[in-house]
């Protein structure tokens, strides 16, 4: 396994491929079994595969986590190198962002809802670093995990008006038998508080069981609120049922939705801010 740890040496490592067919899972380390279900996917479609490891300051607001992000780099070598990743791209902030670094890369519109209400600015430090990095890996294709639904949308849609030639895949979100959704996260919680968790998708379940049943918005909205609120310790952030192609709120009977819907929310358990979704295609 290759491990470039400069834009330089890893485009020495990429001229050399012959074969063009190479897939990229980008992360922020602290790789869990949802990012072995990306790199999985990638080494089943394409001939190579690369994985980058960096934490990038510009997702993260003044009054956010970074500093705090779980960091596992020594363990997280050692588990692509058994996954048999071909190369591993670990650049740090100075080669990512040089001092009179002043571009960033902005969607205008997916990213103003949901999680851009409640991180402003967190999207901008997204596309902006995804797009360096696609730059620089070059890949044929790139895999993003669907429990970060609006991120996955907004990069195809950042392929798609930029003009990459990238095809971007989505791969199905990886839980916990309490149904979690696996996240880096994850490990700020003890047992006790993933088995509390869990409250998140099973609100969400219960979001689509009345949406089955045809019942009005609101009163969903109100019921899955209900839900979380029967633990004092989760306060919940918000809770969304949308247009999974615009991620506008749902004003119409679900039946009248061709495109797919998703159902999401953020709570915060003991200050731990924890998302998910429910996807119907």
């Amino acid at each position: 396994m290759k491990i470039c740890k400069t834009i330089s040496e890893l485009n020495i490592w990429r001229d050399s491929l012959s074969d063009q067919n190479i897939g990229f899972v980008p992360t922020m380390g602290s790789l869990h079994q949802g990012h072995l279900s990306l790199v999985s996917h990638s080494k089943n479609i394409c001939k190579k595969t690369i994985v980058s490891i960096f934490v990038n300051e510009l997702q993260f607001s003044p009054d956010e986590d970074f500093d705090q992000y779980p960091r596992s780099l020594d363990e997280d070598i050692k588990f692509l190198n058994q996954l048999k990743v071909d190369a591993v791209f670990l650049p740090t902030a100075e080669e990512i962002y040089s001092n009179k670094f002043s571009v960033v890369v902005n969607e205008l519109n997916l990213s103003q809802k949901l999680e851009g209400n409640s991180r402003p600015g967190f999207f901008s430090g997204v596309t902006t670093i995804v797009s360096k990095l696609f730059n620089i890996v070059r890949p044929s294709h790139a895999f993003f995990g669907e429990k970060d639904i609006q991120q996955l949308i907004i990069i195809k849609k950042l392929v798609q008006d930029l003009n990459y030639n990238i095809k971007v895949i989505g791969c199905e979100t990886i839980r916990e038998k309490s149904g979690l959704a696996f996240s880096s996260r994850n490990q700020y919680l003890s047992n006790t508080e993933k088995e509390e968790a869990a409250i998140l998708y099973q609100t969400l379940q219960l979001g689509l069981s009345l949406l089955n049943k045809n019942q009005d918005y609101l009163s969903i909205k109100k019921s899955m609120e209900d839900n979380i609120s029967s633990n004092p310790k989760i306060k919940f952030d918000y809770f969304s049922i949308a247009a999974l192609n615009t991620l506008n709120e749902l004003k119409s009977n679900i039946k009248d939705h061709k495109v797919g819907i998703v159902i999401s929310g953020s709570i915060f358990l003991n200050n731990i801010r924890l998302i998910d979704n429910i996807l119907i295609k």
